[in-house]
């Protein structure tokens, strides 16, 4: 053999030898060492890993289970999430709730600033439809639990529509086909790239100290909630979308509706979509306005009339409702449940306000547990 042949012969032995190594340490893992790896070390995992690596269910790979779908509400962020440093082993949010109470395995596909496409199209194609040899076989869920939060769902959706809108028209159908080729396809290269992912997260983390969680808090000296007849000082809140204009609402809901189409047609599973209210429409305030973050991300805050938040509130929950049972999927506002709970407790906070806190996961976890069965929907019953 040449020179140059036994060259390239032993640069294609390394390569192949690392090849090797490399889809032997996924292996090894992901489908063997990952239910007894250190919880410290899931949020670094991909996100078909942390499904595995959660702990609302019996076991390492679920079974006969609920699927909760949605942004970091799903995900379960909030100060029980500060307060175990990111590990979701030792955070209580609906998941543990409804598993606990129902005793079914429950898994959450949230993640954090998921619009409709990414919460209802994107991770379950990535997660349910993109399978890997490195995993146990995942079965399709029983039942979804689409949790739509009015406090910015709609703003990112209409990311979807700006992005569609640089190169067609934002239609019906133009989405349709968007999100479908563009968020309903699972990774191709998956088993060969989560790896090198994990790695990546670790080092990220490492260098940068960074926290995987939103921990965003503006003050403000203005707004007081009233908590079992007491007022209770409050900072900048999230709001449902009072501030956009008819023709963005309407390009917004489509994306909520061709996603919600996608999702049933993909899956065989009993859908539900849960409403839940953003902070500034749960409570009763003591003034007339209240300071909220106007624009997303948050770095604007204004003051709102609380007229304007109750309204902007109903109707965006109606608006949803309709959409949802036209699609013959199941609705549920989760509204009245809040507001009751948060007018004896704070079910926000202190630190975190755009989430709910332990006492509010309960509430949502506990609401979903006695209903879960029951194939009617709710109304959107606003303030008595």
């Amino acid at each position: 053999m040449s020179p140059a042949g036994s060259r390239l012969a032993n640069t294609a032995l390394v390569l192949t030898s690392l090849a090797v190594s490399y889809l032997a340490a996924s292996f090894f893992l992901f489908r063997i060492a990952l239910p007894h790896l250190p919880l410290n070390l899931r949020p670094h995992f991909p996100d078909l890993a942390e499904v595995f690596a959660q702990t609302s269910k019996a076991g390492s790979v679920p079974r006969e289970y609920i699927a909760l779908l949605g942004d970091s509400y799903a995900e379960g962020q909030g100060d029980g999430l500060l307060d175990a440093a990111g590990d979701r082993a030792k955070a209580l949010h609906s998941a543990h709730v409804l598993q606990r109470l129902t005793g079914r395995d429950v898994i959450s596909l949230g993640t954090g600033g998921a619009g409709s496409a990414q919460a209802m199209v994107r991770m379950p194609a990535r997660i349910l439809n993109g399978g890997c040899f490195l995993y146990p076989r995942l079965d399709p869920p029983r039942r979804m639990l689409v949790y739509f939060y009015e406090g910015n769902d709609l703003d990112e959706n209409g990311y979807v529509v700006n992005v569609l809108a640089q190169s067609a028209p934002p239609t019906r159908e133009n989405l349709a086909r968007h999100i479908a080729e563009r968020y309903g396809v699972p990774p191709a290269f998956r088993c060969f790239t989560d790896l090198a992912e994990t790695g990546f997260k670790m080092a990220w983390f490492l260098a940068t100290n960074a926290e995987s969680f939103e921990t965003l808090r503006k003050p403000s000296s203005h707004n007081s909630v009233l908590v079992n007849g007491t007022p209770q000082p409050a900072p900048a809140l999230q709001k449902p979308p009072v501030e956009l204009d008819p023709r963005a609402v309407e390009a917004s809901l489509a994306v909520f509706d061709v996603s919600l189409e996608w999702l049933a047609r993909n899956f065989s599973a009993a859908i539900t979509v849960v409403y839940l209210p953003s902070p500034a429409a749960i409570y009763r305030h003591v003034g007339t306005s209240v300071d909220v973050y106007w624009r997303w991300p948050l770095n604007d805050v204004q003051g709102v009339s609380v007229g304007d938040i109750y309204a902007a509130s109903q109707r965006t929950c109606e608006q949803i409702r309709k959409l949802t049972l036209a699609q013959r999927a199941r609705f549920i506002d989760m509204r009245p449940a809040l507001r009751a709970a948060a007018a004896a407790t704070v079910i926000h906070g202190p630190r975190d306000w755009n989430h709910f806190n332990d006492a509010g996961y309960r509430v949502l976890g506990e609401t979903l547990a006695r209903t879960l069965d029951d194939g009617a929907s709710t109304a959107c019953r606003d303030w008595d």
